[in-house]
């Protein structure tokens, strides 16, 4: 039988796993990944300590096999949430399967139900408006906490 820690280490193993495979579906949603938005992958691969490239052509063609499996903490959750809004923008393209993609991610990252609109209405705007990566933090932060 494993640890605690064990199997907290692979929650967040598979949570990672379930990022990457919802990214690629997200960048897969007009049809095809975009240089740009392959490049963004591979950053978050190699941040999450994923260097084997074959591992994540695996995940390219089979990413319809997993499902996200949001992280426990808001700051994480957000985290991943601002990563896929910035995919989405990667390819200076914002069509309505992206949108309907992340419309859904927001529940599924474990945002509140009836926070869910506003997150998303922020994060679109604050994206359009080329907030940095802080600054998204602290409004997602404020809806959810303090609204």
């Amino acid at each position: 039988m494993g640890s605690i820690l064990d199997a907290l280490a692979n929650a967040e193993y598979r949570q990672r796993i379930s990022l990457l495979a919802t990214l690629i579906k997200l960048s897969e949603a007009d049809g095809h990944i975009d240089e740009n938005e392959w490049k963004i992958i591979e950053k978050v691969a190699d941040n999450f300590g994923f260097l084997d490239k074959d591992a994540l052509k695996y995940l390219k063609k089979n990413y319809h096999q997993y499902s996200l499996d949001p992280p426990f903490s808001l700051d994480d959750r957000i985290e991943q949430l601002y990563e896929l809004w910035e995919l989405a923008f990667a390819d200076g393209k914002l069509d309505d399967k992206e949108l309907r993609i992340l419309h859904r991610v927001i529940i599924s990252l474990g945002f509140p139900v009836n926070k869910a609109e506003e997150v998303f209405n922020a994060s679109l705007e604050a994206f359009k408006k080329g907030v940095s990566k802080e600054e998204f933090n602290r409004l997602i932060t404020e809806i959810v906490l303090h609204k």
